[in-house]
């Protein structure tokens, strides 16, 4: 049983540890499997107790508790619709180098979405777009030095304002549209130190883009982190925004590829007042590493 309970220890420290994210930026990352933690302490912890080993079992189930605990608030029902116009946005990561082009446009002409965000957005990505004769206007937001951006598609009038996409940029793209102020982000994957310092700057931004908003407000994109970031989390308590998974449950949006059970949700709508959540859902796979994501929206601005 030793070879039970010494894995289970190491994994209930990782998740624990995993709280002290701000602080070091690795811990953070290890903030993205809290239902993979939760599952896996609770049948660990089980099997313990089973054993006759009490005291360990608990311990193990306790960190279960406060991994489960964490999941909650993604279950809990949502406030009634205000009423209002109904919006619909899509905002997938196309993967630079995915070539399912047709697949993509028919995703997209199906999807009746009125305000698409499509992330990492190559020039080959922005013909095929083009050439599909979607019916929406397209802005690109990638200057001809970088590889990749958000292409916007638009129906009505809207001003886009774009925030760049560099590295070092605030990647992100505003809309103003009917009543309704939307920044589309992708900040950088927290894959180093400094890219983790990047990466939260950039949350940063959108929570006091979405702060300084006076009416309904959205934030969508791949943000490359987890509801259990520090870094989401700032964003939710600065910006003064709520999660659209709420109601909806994990939505793990990524990878698309491999096993689910190592699915994490970094894919997100977050909306401020007066901006309610009609429905949401994952897209197919489409030749990303991410599902696209669609969320159903009534504005009351």
């Amino acid at each position: 049983m030793i070879l039970v309970a010494v894995p289970a220890l190491l994994l209930a420290a990782a998740s624990l540890a995993a709280f002290l994210g701000a602080w070091w930026w690795p811990l953070d990352l290890l903030t993205s499997f809290r239902p993979q933690y939760a599952a896996v302490l609770g049948l660990l912890g089980a099997v313990l107790v089973a054993a006759r080993w009490r005291r360990i079992g608990l311990v193990v189930l306790g960190a279960c508790l406060v991994n489960a605990v964490t999941l909650v608030p993604l279950f809990l029902p949502t406030e009634p619709s205000p009423g209002g116009s109904e919006v619909r946005i899509v905002s997938f990561n196309l993967f630079a180098s995915n070539e399912e082009y047709e697949a993509v446009a028919g995703f997209i002409r199906d999807s009746n979405a009125d305000l698409v965000f499509l992330h990492e957005a190559s020039r080959p990505w922005e013909e095929a777009i083009a050439e599909a004769d979607l019916g929406y206007t397209i802005v690109k937001t990638r200057t001809d030095d970088l590889i990749f951006g958000t292409l916007v598609l638009h129906r009505g009038d809207a001003t886009i304002t774009s925030r760049g996409f560099a590295i070092a940029d605030r990647r992100a793209v505003e809309v103003q549209m009917a009543g309704l102020a939307v920044l589309a982000i992708h900040p950088v994957a927290p894959t180093t130190a400094q890219r983790a310092s990047l990466r939260d700057a950039q949350m940063r931004f959108a929570a006091d883009w979405a702060s300084a908003r006076s009416g309904p407000v959205v934030v969508v994109g791949d943000f490359n982190a987890s509801p259990w970031s520090h870094a989401f989390r700032t964003l939710l308590r600065v910006g003064g925004l709520e999660n659209s998974q709420r109601g909806f449950g994990i939505d793990a949006s990524f990878p698309a590829t491999g096993s689910s059970l190592l699915r994490i949700p970094i894919d997100h709508l977050l909306y401020g007042d007066g901006v309610a959540v009609i429905d949401r859902r994952l897209g197919p796979a489409l030749g990303s590493d991410h599902f696209p994501l669609t969320v159903d929206l009534t504005v009351n601005g």
